[in-house]
């Protein structure tokens, strides 16, 4: 049979977007062909060109897409090109298996359904729920498993000759390899072998540590158990089925099997039998019991991300199992890569590679300089020729000049800078797993945080309630002044919750166990058969039985029971406050409602509402069957409940110093707008004198809302009344603007007043003089996030969909671009948007998603995003940001370069001072070693136009004792202990670094010229030249320009190693000094006195033979000077001239007011 006459005639193809791929989608394929021909081809050009093709075939891939594949028709294809949502190319193969069509991209494997004319990740057809309930075992256990693959998620082990060949054949090696010929072809085999030697050292530490880090991934993935199976073709209800126990990675979707206690789940399954109370960490990063149930009788398609209540995801571990039958049984449903645990270990495999100019703009300077340095080539050629040189020594120094220039282990010494960050963040507990990361953490200018769990401590404290009385609240009840705690409302908080009691210890969400222990009732360790639970107070004289339990569900930010007391019945609803507002009988909610909500939440407070339902004996037995909605309606609401998260010790410290050094912090977070706002006040986020206005979103009145939260004072707020009241003014009003350019800031202004004064905008807080001063922060919500993310242009969206923000458009920067003429209606929204995005300092109520968006909308806007969280709900922003930072005992520690041994969010100012060192270590390392070379060629080249060079040891103390001591030093600098506000200018197009580079060569060149015409005033007898065409590697100019490089050497560290404001004084640096002064004692030691040895193992000549010491003195003498031209030059002229001009920019202290504009 044709394999290809399964797939029809079609060049343009899709594959539907699926679930289980996560966050790392495909966004296009398109069918390609393999031509043999073309195979043949690139094997004679790879042996033609020395494998040179291949090398380039094997660094790009769209190279190889063209070379060897052509454009087909999908029924003759052979591949696939693929482009994934991160911009990247993948090829893979078509693969036919029986009647299987599919390929295989990152982990899934991608089957052709016909039906559809479409590709789609290959997921278990889960049936409907009533077809699970009368499931049997999986009758071809083997062919499942070729079909899906074990339930294993294999994360691939490094091979160190995989490495090797791979690291070793990168562009920058490739150029070491020409430069080490070229040094063995000019008689400097030793050289060569040093080098080659050093870079395989370096590598193979690469490699150790990276091999580090996949073995911690490796165990994290691990979930390897022995499950109770059953593969009979009876229900597996039915009575006597026998299970059997099996490795859980031979597993595979469809299997029938029992969940035990203390079990850790090896898939992702769907309940169909027996009740469980899991502990979800995992997914959530909070270790609270979450109750999950069977699936019901009913004929609907099952969903892992709809029916989680349902479901079973892998690495989450089983608290309590109730069984209905022998035992709890699960169907398995998605395994390895396409479960959830799976979808994070693929984004952590394949993150989306932020773009980092340090060594874009860095190879723009050297071809700058390579220009400069072959003209310097071209100008001595003449002398060059006539000294005598063959041909092919002309020929190689050509090439020579540009490897000197482009120093091949430029890359050894800017990794040497990453991995020793990484060691010393891990001496102070932060653990790092990506190297590249440590340099782009030094250019962080904003910081986003989550808020409980990061800025608040996990763990949350009872602080009191406030019941309804009539129309309006009584008084606040602190839970120190409860003496009684029998009355009505103390049955409702020892039930309404989603605490349980296992092995003696309460278990659930802090805030449910808080509660419960608050009432002092007990829970019965063996309830009857037919009630979900039952709690006995301390007097034993009520006893309450939980009929019917809805947990907490985020989407409808509310739960509730049924309960029996006696022969009474009632329906408890505990949940948001505005969603107990809206749940309720309006009648029963107190018209200081909002007033007393306001002033709770502005206390930093988490708030809940809580109400009730009496029912019959009737009632109850018709809702224990009825849906959700039906029994949380006609609610009487009953008051406010009031807990207290409280920041972590050290958090108002650490944000006070991140406030000291300018970075931009922002709070994302899915709590209320009003605690979180806050929180971010407590902790100084927000300063404590700024009252904030929340951009929100009203659903039912369709409108934008923007509130005033003012600064919290009980008489202030209890005296402050608030209106509604609605503003329109005409946009043409936006045209009188003046023409003047305005920074940013006023620029929002101008935005926010046409946010005030747009015709679909409510504003229900208005302050008594009715403008925004300089007092103002801002807020917005996720309802508002969503609202203005729908309105953007359908192209934009289609682009969301894609996982992609590109095309957004940048904030405003030009009065005149918010003219009418100049700025429709839909740009100014995009323009609005982003601006409000740049300047809010809180994000509330954020779902998952809209905080990796918030994150990429600030990237967008030239923001280097920093991100902290510590649930499953913030890996999604984390892997998004540019530097993601999360704490080692949670489970966002799976997507999180760095990792916090301690929960203190100081980790986050460490890895700011550590990248920043590591980046000026870096950009030093960079111009410290293109320096030394430039200043080396130099040096080669006045020799080489007597007929001399430098010998295979000169060269290697030149390199390795001269150089390599130093850039180690320079990668080895530890960080300051003051976070400031400037930040590293790692660009090595700015023209303060290319001054200060430039400054170095030139000097140190002219220090040379000028050592040279001393020499060359001066009579030489019996000097080596030229013999045979080649150059000799002895001679006095050559010992001259070799012991004055020693000194410009050590010149050179001193004018560029930058210790204020990035890192520790030059002084206190003990490695530094040590290397410095072994040199410096070398380089005296050869200048003013001379043994044997100095000729025999260094070519060095004794110059004071034919001009005494006096020779000696005086080129040191003026070798010194030059030095300090290169020093104080530095220090005083080049770095005040050209001052690194990159600091985090000032947010500006007035802003005009609203008034103002409308006058």
């Amino acid at each position: 049979m044709d394999p290809n006459s399964l797939l029809p005639k079609e060049a343009n193809i899709e594959v539907i977007d699926s679930e289980i791929e996560g966050t790392t989608k495909i966004t296009n394929i398109e069918p390609i062909r393999l031509q043999k021909r073309r195979i043949v081809l690139g094997v004679l050009l790879s042996v033609i060109t020395s494998f040179l093709f291949t090398l380039a075939c094997s660094w790009s891939k769209k190279l190889v897409r063209k070379f060897f594949f052509k454009e087909s028709q999908l029924d003759r294809a052979t591949h696939m090109w693929i482009t994934n949502n991160d911009n990247s190319n993948n090829i893979a193969k078509l693969i036919q298996q029986q009647s299987q069509v599919y390929f295989i991209n990152r982990k899934l494997k991608y089957i052709y359904d016909s039906a559809m004319n479409k590709f789609k990740a290959l997921e278990y057809d889960l049936r409907t729920k009533r077809e699970l309930l009368q499931a049997n075992g999986v009758q071809n256990p083997r062919q499942q498993q070729e079909k899906f693959g074990k339930c294993l998620i294999d994360i691939p082990k490094p091979n160190l000759f995989v490495y090797l060949v791979k690291e070793l054949t990168a562009p920058f090696y490739i150029l070491q390899y020409l430069s080490c010929f070229l040094w063995v072809l000019e008689d400097l085999a030793i050289l060569s072998i040093i080098m080659i030697s050093v870079s395989l050292i370096f590598t193979t530490i690469n490699f150790l540590l990276l091999q580090n880090s996949a073995q911690k991934l490796r165990d994290m993935a691990k979930s390897l158990a022995q499950v109770q199976v059953y593969r009979g073709d009876q229900p597996f209800y039915k009575q006597g089925i026998q299970f059997k126990k099996m490795d859980s990675q031979d597993l595979v979707p469809g299997d029938v099997i029992a969940i035990e206690n203390k079990m850790t789940l090896p898939c992702d399954c769907v309940l169909i039998s027996g009740d469980l109370l899991m502990n979800e960490a995992s997914l959530t990063g909070e270790s609270i019991p979450i109750p999950k149930i069977p699936i019901e009788n009913l004929d609907q398609p099952v969903s892992f991300m709809v029916d989680k209540r349902h479901c079973l995801y892998e690495g989450t571990k089983v608290l309590l199992a109730r069984p209905t039958y022998q035992y709890v049984i699960a169907i398995v449903g998605r395994t390895g890569f396409s479960s959830f645990k799976g979808q994070i270990f693929r984004s952590v495999l394949y993150p989306k590679v932020q773009p980092f100019p340090f060594y874009s703009q860095g190879i723009k300077y050297l071809i700058c300089l390579a220009i400069c340095v072959l003209i310097v080539y071209f100008a001595l050629l003449p002398r060059i020729i006539s000294v005598g040189f063959s041909f092919m020594i002309i020929f190689l120094r050509f090439w020579d000049a540009l490897t000197w220039i482009v120093p091949p282990a430029l890359p050894i010494f800017v990794s040497m800078c990453q991995t020793y960050s990484l060691i010393r963040l891990r001496q102070k507990g932060v653990f790092g797993i990506d190297p590249s990361k440590s340099l782009v953490a030094g250019k962080i200018n904003t910081v986003c945080f989550d808020k409980t769990g990061t800025l608040t401590t996990i763990g949350i404290d009872m602080y009191g309630y406030q019941m309804r009385k009539k129309n309006k609240f009584e008084k606040f009840i602190n839970k120190n002044q409860v003496n009684y705690k029998n009355n009505f409302e103390f049955k409702l908080f020892a039930t309404c919750h989603g605490t349980y009691e296992i092995d003696g210890d309460l278990m659930g969400d802090s805030l449910d166990v808080e509660l419960f222990k608050f009432t002092d009732f007990t829970i019965d360790k063996n309830p009857p058969p037919n009630v979900k639970s039952r709690v006995i107070n301390k007097n034993k004289d009520i006893v309450l039985d939980v009929l019917k339990l809805y947990e907490f569900e985020s989407a409808l930010q509310r739960m509730s029971v049924i309960v029996k007391e006696k022969d009474n019945y009632f329906v408890f609803v505990k949940g948001s406050p505005e969603k107990m507002a809206e749940l309720s009988n309006q009648n029963t909610i107190p018209i200081d409602f909002k007033k007393n909500l306001n002033l709770l939440t502005m206390k930093g407070l988490r708030i809940l509402g809580f109400g009730f339902r009496q029912i019959t004996e009737e009632e109850c037995e018709r809702l224990m069957n009825a849906s959700r909605q039906e029994c949380e309606t006609d609610i009487q609401f009953l008051g406010l409940l009031a807990m207290e998260n409280k920041l972590k010790h050290d958090t108002p410290q650490v944000i006070d110093l991140l406030n000291k050094a300018n970075v931009d912090l922002k709070v994302i977070s899915g709590d209320n707008p009003l605690t979180t706002v806050q929180c971010a006040r407590e902790c100084g986020i927000i300063p404590n004198i700024k009252p904030v206005l929340l951009l929100d979103y009203n659903e039912k009145e369709q409108q934008l809302t923007l509130d005033e939260i003012s600064v919290f004072e009980d008489s202030q707020n209890l005296n402050q009344t608030k209106q509604d009241i609605e503003i329109e003014v005409l946009v043409d009003e936006v045209e009188d603007l003046s023409e003047e350019i305005l920074d940013h800031q006023k620029v929002m202004q101008k935005l926010v007043q046409h946010l005030l004064t747009a015709q679909n905008i409510k504003r229900s807080l208005i302050s008594d003089n009715d403008n925004l001063s300089s007092q103002h922060c801002f807020a917005m919500s996720g309802k508002a996030f969503d609202y203005f993310w729908s309105q953007l242009p359908n192209e934009e969206i289609r682009k969301m969909n894609k996982q992609s923000f590109a095309g957004f458009e940048q904030p405003i920067n030009n009065v005149e671009q918010i003219k009418i003429g100049g700025l429709n209606d839909q740009e100014l929204h995009i323009k609005l948007f982003a601006s409000i995005c740049l300047n809010a300092r809180v994000f509330a109520r954020m779902r998952p998603e809209q905080k990796s968006m918030v994150i990429e909308k600030l990237q967008e806007l030239k923001k280097m995003v920093l991100m902290i969280g510590d649930g499953a709900n913030d890996c999604a922003a984390i892997k998004q940001a540019n530097v993601g930072v999360s704490f080692a005992q949670s489970d966002a520690a799976y997507s999180a370069p760095y990792s916090s041994a301690d929960d203190s969010i100081d980790c986050v100012r460490q890895v700011l001072l550590d990248g920043r060192c590591a980046l000026q270590n870096a950009l030093e390392v960079f111009q410290y070693y293109v320096g030394a070379s430039v200043i080396k060629y130099t040096a080669a080249m006045i020799t080489m136009a007597f007929g001399q060079n430098f010998g295979d040891l000169q060269y290697i103390v030149i390199n390795y004792v001269g150089s390599l001591p130093y850039l180690k030093s320079i990668s080895l600098s530890k960080p300051s202990i003051t976070l400031t506000k400037e930040l590293p200018n790692e660009s090595m197009m700015a023209l303060s670094n290319v001054a200060v580079l430039s400054f170095q060569i030139i000097v140190a060149s002219l220090g040379l010229v000028i050592n040279f015409l001393y020499w060359n005033s001066l009579d030489w007898e019996n000097e080596p030249g030229v013999v045979d065409g080649k150059f000799s590697k002895e001679g006095t100019i050559q010992t001259t320009q070799f012991k004055s490089m020693q000194i410009y050497f050590i010149m050179a560290v001193f004018a560029i190693y930058t210790s204020r404001p990035f890192k520790q004084k030059i002084l206190t640096h003990k490695i530094m000094l040590v290397f410095i002064c072994i040199s410096l004692i070398f380089t005296l030691w050869i200048f003013f006195t001379y043994q044997e040895w100095q000729f025999k193992v260094l070519k060095l000549y004794d110059t004071n033979i034919q001009h005494g010491r006096s020779y000696n003195f005086i080129q040191f003498i003026l070798t010194i000077i030059v030095g300090l031209v290169m020093l104080l030059g530095d220090e005083y002229v080049i770095r005040r001239v050209f001052p690194n001009n990159k600091k985090q920019i000032k947010k500006t202290k007035t802003r005009p007011s609203i008034s103002s504009y409308n006058s």
